[in-house]
């Protein structure tokens, strides 16, 4: 099966699973305290009542910024540490020491899971605070992406047949058309 056919296959399963999940959580919710929006007296997040549109803003503030940090972190800094950790293909590490590399991958990961505490109640207080949380991740991961596609060349016309760096001069055989 290509590549494409399984993007599409998974993405569909996970559109599938979200509605899935949200039909059923929206039907047997009733008057949930979760699906209210803005301040309220009895709104609490992490002790602190959000009870006026200034901690309200506060917090979104909050939440938007550990967003943004969450995404450049995941999307850039992480896969580079992963890569280099998991990747049982690559034998020989040229770009840290061992104890970098274990210092690094240790401490990001570290951080990034004591993180998770706060996203967890970020999801689990209140139905927007969770909708900013989401459309605000996705719009840094947008750009995030796009600065990582920007740096690839890509093949789908059959142009470029092999492309391979080797002591930072670039190396492009194009097949030309005869």
């Amino acid at each position: 099966m290509k590549q494409l056919n399984k993007i599409r296959i998974c993405l569909g399963l996970n559109f599938f699973l979200l509605c899935f999940i949200s039909f059923f959580v929206t039907f047997f919710a009733g008057e949930s305290k979760y699906f209210r929006f803005g301040p309220s007296d009895d709104f609490i997040f992490i002790s602190v009542s959000i009870d006026n549109y200034k901690k309200y803003i506060f917090l979104i503030v909050l939440i938007m910024f550990n967003d943004v940090i969450k995404v450049l972190v995941g999307e850039i800094g992480e896969p580079v540490l992963i890569f280099n950790v998991y990747n049982p293909d690559k034998k020989i590490i040229t770009e840290f020491t061992k104890n970098q590399l274990m210092f690094y991958a240790n401490a990001m990961f570290f951080i990034s899971n004591t993180r998770r505490v706060f996203e967890l109640l970020i999801s689990v207080t209140q139905i927007d605070i969770a909708i900013i949380s989401i459309v605000n991740e996705q719009l840094v991961s947008i750009c995030s992406v796009y600065f990582l596609i920007s740096e690839k060349k890509f093949d789908k016309q059959g142009e470029i047949i092999e492309s391979f760096t080797q002591k930072s001069d670039e190396i492009e055989i194009i097949k030309l058309n005869e």
